[in-house]
């Protein structure tokens, strides 16, 4: 008898999977701060779009926890206390996300024409904004939510996380 044998899925299908699931979760992070964000602009009559805002972030911090959770660093936090392991894994993800903040703004101002130099002092001036002090609270706070449900996800696992809250009993 012949036996069938069971197949991986391709690195690529489990990467893509991997990303959605942790940028779906930001998203939806980011969409209940952007429309909190949206309803007190609203009553100055300010516009703001917040789901585009949303979703941007969104990739980007799924992109900042995937590589960062690559690092050695991060990988010893698996065998704290589950309560440090979130407050330690959303601390060094919110480093990485002033790593990317600053290369961002970097970049910037090398395409806008600055020196090596004097793009390096736009982007580090960029960190001392209140905008940017005001989204390190923000992005924190949604690396300590997501941290804190992937803990959980880990505990349960995907599937009976996801019957936990939409089976019926």
């Amino acid at each position: 008898m012949t036996e069938i044998k069971k197949t991986e899925e391709p690195f690529w299908k489990r990467e893509l999977k991997e990303v959605f699931a942790i940028s779906f979760t930001f998203f939806i992070l980011f969409i209940l701060f952007a429309f909190l964000k949206k309803a007190m602009l609203g009553q100055y009559n300010i516009e703001y779009y917040a789901v585009g805002t949303a979703l941007i972030g969104s990739l980007i911090l799924g992109k900042v926890v995937l590589i960062f959770d690559k690092l050695p660093m991060t990988k010893k936090m698996d065998f704290l206390p589950n309560i440090y392991r979130v407050f330690f894994r959303s601390l060094i993800y919110l480093f990485g996300y002033v790593i990317f903040t600053l290369l961002e703004y970097w970049v910037k101002g090398l395409i806008d024409g600055d020196s090596f130099g004097q793009a390096w002092v736009h982007a580090f001036h960029h960190l001392s904004e209140l905008d940017f002090l005001t989204s390190l609270v923000v992005v924190f706070i949604a690396f300590l939510f997501f941290n804190a449900f992937w803990v959980i996800r880990l505990h349960y696992g995907a599937r009976e996380l996801y019957a936990l809250f939409f089976k019926k009993k």
